[in-house]
């Protein structure tokens, strides 16, 4: 732990409270971190902010990505996602409330607009250690030592949160903190168990020293303490969706009133600034909030269908995602008893919209007193609801879709524990949405128990010239159910894995098609039953591929022809099974980062030889080169190739008229020499005629020209 940047905790669990060292900012415990294992990507905090794209995202506390889907994409949909708390009232709750206000408790940090500041929550010390929440896979951001017990302390007042005097409850029992026995992490599962593919860990408490405040207000919070968890998974299933567990532990005396539950603000995309920050450029605030009764789900997406990607270019309308969040679990298992929906363009502290103030977020929106919305009075914003901008009632909420899913009311004891599960999930279309919610919810009936695919391939890489290939072992032929290997090949650094996807009824991309698939020969042979879209091969056998080594042993060995010198390409090679009367077919999902070694992908770049005795085959490519070309796709991807150089020469360019345009130092080793077309003053060049000269000391000079179209 650095001890220099962090507060150190001696904790003792006994009648005395702990030993602190001073810190007068909480915000200094305040941590981040990042889902980034799937589909889904979201960038969460320890203070229970689940995505921080915020209404000004350009800015501080902008933090991407914010529900990023698909992970790469740059589209961001997450203005905030935090979880809440609320109550009216509790004898030893922290601060001072003096009118007897009701309480909201949440980790809600839109931006630095007052409205919108309230941060209820900090971390314990004992977590904290470095400058990332705890996760399962960054081993560097869990604390030094675990601590045995869950903290029993909390702050009841904001002197002694500025000194760091905190208050033990002696009542409390000291809950021991269980760890996964292979991993030493404190895994979702049973005795500490690691259940998923990442998971994230974080403990807080309640404070309230920036909310906002009614005139007179000091500031109070309820005592509570909230443990986090996030899991996510890899395999196809579940690679749209991150689940959440949030524990609430009462800390003090009885709070009355008690709501928990969740504030989503997605936006379609977000409106973010362009180029600003991690900005996606939204068109504005046409979006739809729809709420499905019988799967617990508030969702939405773009109302006409017109978004701009990160470029201001037109995203077609399946690009678009729909995305949501689904409760799987609440107190008591009342279910979802209220839903708030509103939207920010309406007027603040009205009934049915969002209040400006705690007192008033707590009645309007996780009590949900009074709202039109809701017609028959029974908490849930049914609609129908009235498009403003029309003068119509529909079916949805129209606008900056913002909503609220709790539960409750109810008494919460003294030391009681409630829990509110829930899974953020996206889709492309509202079919695969819905569908992927269904499998949130099938794997939380399935206690998270995740059928395993066979083990990935471990996979190594030879360039060539216009040609890669690829080998692998037989490790995933373990698995009692292996039927075969599909590779893929991707263009764009894993964003997409194929030229061709099998796509929906609607026609949105759903699967991608594999480069090729050598499967056994048996009787699992076409389309599964159990799937459409998984298909199994056509009993080509594995023998086409198969190598024997010098040592005699068996692998597997695969060759690219179709490909060009100087790109970079990623390769995917999956296991898969044929899935049984228990389990469907799965396939091993890409690890997606060629930095680690041995695993499933890789990243190479095919490129002539190197000139050895002569510069004759020296090549410019492409030539001519044209700016707007389609694989131009990003920011800095313009890229011109000099080819069949040898390890060490000098390259300069020149513009018709003779001068100097930028001088190259080739000295990496390979064939090949990227220019980024700037000039030396790292502006981007006109278009036109250029010319090149080559020096080697060994080899001697070459020449040539290139031409460089808008």
């Amino acid at each position: 732990m650095n001890k220099a940047k962090l507060i150190t905790i001696f904790f003792l669990f006994s009648v005395t409270v702990p030993l602190l060292a001073q810190n007068k900012d909480p915000h200094n415990l305040m941590r981040w971190n990042i889902f980034d294992v799937n589909k889904l990507s979201t960038k969460f905090s320890n203070t229970n902010m689940l995505a921080a794209g915020t209404n000004q995202p350009s800015i501080f506390p902008a933090q991407p990505p914010s529900m990023e889907y698909p992970a790469g994409s740059n589209l961001n949909y997450g203005g905030a996602v935090s979880f809440v708390v609320g109550g009216k009232r509790q004898a030893n709750a922290g601060g001072k409330n003096p009118h007897n206000w009701a309480y909201f408790d949440t980790g809600m940090e839109e931006g630095p607009a007052w409205i919108w500041d309230p941060h209820h929550f900090e971390s314990y010390a004992d977590f904290v250690n470095g400058d990332r929440t705890p996760m399962s896979d960054d081993a560097e951001s869990w604390p030094e030592q675990w601590p045995d017990y869950y903290p029993n302390y909390t702050y009841l007042s904001m002197d002694d949160l500025q000194s760091l005097t905190p208050t033990e409850n002696a009542a409390l029992p000291l809950i021991p903190i269980q760890l996964d026995s292979a991993t030493g992490w404190p895994g979702a599962g049973p005795n500490g168990q690691l259940l998923a593919d990442q998971e994230s860990f974080s403990i807080a408490h309640t404070v309230d020293y920036v909310a906002e405040k009614e005139p007179g207000q000091t500031e109070r919070w309820l005592n509570i303490q909230t443990i986090t968890r996030g899991m996510a998974w890899k395999l196809p299933k579940y690679e749209d969706m991150i689940f959440w567990e949030f524990v609430v532990r009462n800390m003090g005396d009885r709070i009355d009133s008690c709501l928990i539950g969740i504030y989503n603000n997605y936006q379609f995309v977000a409106d973010f600034e362009p180029f600003g920050g991690f900005g996606t450029g939204g068109e504005g605030n046409d979006d739809m909030l729809f709420w499905d009764q019988d799967r617990q789900t508030a969702y939405g997406t773009d109302l006409n269908g017109i978004e701009y990607d990160t470029r201001g270019n037109t995203l077609a309308s399946y690009e678009i995602a729909w995305g949501g969040t689904v409760v799987l679990k609440t107190p008591r298992n009342m279910g979802v008893t209220r839903f708030d929906a509103f939207d920010g363009l309406k007027l603040f502290s009205t009934p049915d919209e969002n209040g400006i103030f705690e007192n008033q977020l707590y009645w309007y929106n996780l009590l949900n007193v009074g709202d039109p919305d809701d017609p028959n009075g029974d908490g849930i914003d049914e609609g129908p609801y009235w498009n403003f901008t029309d003068n119509v009632t529909e079916n949805y909420k129209y606008g900056y879709p913002y909503n609220i899913m709790s539960s409750g009311p109810y008494a919460m004891q003294p030391g009681e524990i409630d829990t509110f599960i829930v899974a953020t999930v996206f889709g492309q279309s509202k079919a695969d949405f819905l569908l992927n919610v269904d499998n949130a919810i099938a794997l939380y009936k399935l206690n998270f128990k995740v059928p395993k695919p066979p083990p990935s391939p471990k996979v190594t890489v030879v360039p060539g010239d216009q040609k890669v290939t690829l080998r692998w072992g037989k490790e995933s032929e373990t698995h009692p159910l292996f039927e075969g290997y599909r590779i893929y090949r991707s263009e764009d650094n894993g964003t997409t894995w194929s030229q061709t996807y099998a796509t929906d009824e609607n026609g949105t991309p759903i699967a991608p098609v594999p480069l090729d698939q050598f499967d056994l020969k048996d009787e699992y042979v076409g389309v599964s039953d159990q799937n459409s879209l998984f298909y199994f091969g056509n009993n080509s056998g594995l023998e086409p591929i198969q190598k024997i080594t010098a040592s005699g042993d068996t692998i597997y060995e695969y060759t690219d022809l179709n490909v060009s010198n100087n790109y970079t390409y990623r390769y995917w090679v999956s296991a898969y099974s044929h899935g049984d009367s228990l389990e469907e077919p799965l396939e091993t999902p890409p690890e997606n980062n060629p930095a680690l070694p041995n695993d499933n992908t890789v990243e190479v770049t095919p490129a002539s030889p190197l000139a050895m005795n002569t510069l004759k085959d020296v090549r410019v490519v492409p030539n001519p080169y044209i700016v707007s070309a389609t694989w131009e796709s990003e920011p800095g991807s313009r890229k011109i190739a000099f080819t069949g150089l040898p390890k060490n020469c000098q390259i300069r360019i020149y513009n018709a008229a003779g001068e100097l345009v930028r001088s190259l130092e080739h000295t990496g080793g390979q064939s090949f020499e990227y220019w980024d077309v700037h000039n030396q003053q790292d502006q981007e060049i006109a278009p036109g005629l250029y010319f090149y000269h080559i020096h080697s000391a060994q080899l001697g000079d070459t020449a040539g020209k290139m031409v460089i179209i808008l």
